[in-house]
């Protein structure tokens, strides 16, 4: 788990799928070079991360080693209450105990219409939550700290990625349901983990809420349903004639508005509390192998 040896050029070069050249080029920061702006990037992130010395002009000046600051980095959609009200949920309890431990939590809303986002400073941690993949491409590019995405999947070694287990949530809904039933889920922003979700059922059996109209609601009539979030929820109970709601809660023990709503729980305490953890590591250049957690 931890790696105490202290790296070299060569681990640098392995990690970054690069010469042992390039990262000496980048690393003494030589001019006259064709190195890629993606490939100089990735190098200073590796040896950031693997505690290498890099050039001092990349480094973050701002940072306070007794009081790290982490950015909570996500975006709200119009159509996506669930999702939205997960997000708010997290950020909270992210905030509540990086508060705990004497780190600061800076929210940064990004708009996803920005063609640019601009670096914020001062940070010494990035939590991702639900970005398009090219709006986390060009905010990642700019920054050589600990980057953690959560409710993300990102083809990348260099960032930690913890998400809903939907595999197991469904696994759990069909002891509860039997096999045949329909999910509703709010869309989400990053594509392959939008993907996941609607995988995670036959073609045709899981519904985005923001595609739906009166016909859709209409499809369900009689039909078993699961919905990721009691917002989404009490949409659908209001909207469509069901034989069965089962609803997908971060509530241990929902509010519940109707009897006829069962539920099951969605523990996203784990998901700040692994999101914490990783990144306290980070800070301590202790790294886990695993890159990617799933939570139920």
């Amino acid at each position: 788990m931890a790696n105490e040896k202290k790296a070299t050029v060569r681990d640098i070069a392995a990690k970054a799928g690069v010469s042992v050249a390039t990262v000496s080029y980048v690393l003494n920061d030589k001019k006259g070079t064709k190195i890629s702006d993606a490939t100089r990037k990735k190098v200073l992130q590796v040896a950031n991360l693997l505690n290498y010395s890099i050039p001092e002009k990349y480094k973050n000046l701002d940072a306070k080693k007794n009081a790290y600051t982490i950015g909570v980095m996500y975006q709200l959609m119009a159509d996506t209450p669930s999702r939205n009200m997960e997000i708010m949920t997290l950020i909270n309890l992210l905030a509540e105990r990086f508060f705990r431990i004497g780190f600061n939590c800076q929210l940064i809303p990004l708009d996803s219409e920005a063609g640019y986002q601009k670096p914020v400073q001062g940070l010494d941690g990035i939590i991702a939550i639900d970005l398009k993949e090219d709006v986390f491409k060009q905010m990642s590019g700019q920054y050589y700290i600990p980057i953690l995405c959560l409710d993300m999947m990102i083809n990348d070694f260099l960032f930690y990625q913890i998400h809903t287990d939907m595999d197991s949530i469904v696994a759990k809904a069909k002891e509860l349901l039997g096999d045949d039933f329909y999910l509703v889920t709010d869309r989400y922003c990053n594509e392959k983990y939008n993907e996941y979700l609607m995988s995670v059922l036959p073609k045709g059996k899981s519904l985005l809420f923001s595609d739906m109209n009166k016909k859709s609601f209409e499809k369900l009539a009689g039909k078993k349903v699961l919905v990721y979030g009691m917002q989404l929820g009490m949409i659908v109970k209001q909207n469509a004639k069901c034989k069965d709601i089962l609803v997908i809660s971060n509530e241990e023990t929902p509010a519940l508005y109707s009897s006829e709503i069962k539920s099951i729980h969605h523990d996203i305490e784990k998901k700040a509390n692994l999101a914490m953890n990783i990144m306290m590591n980070a800070f301590e250049r202790k790294f886990d192998v695993k890159h990617e957690y799933k939570v139920f």
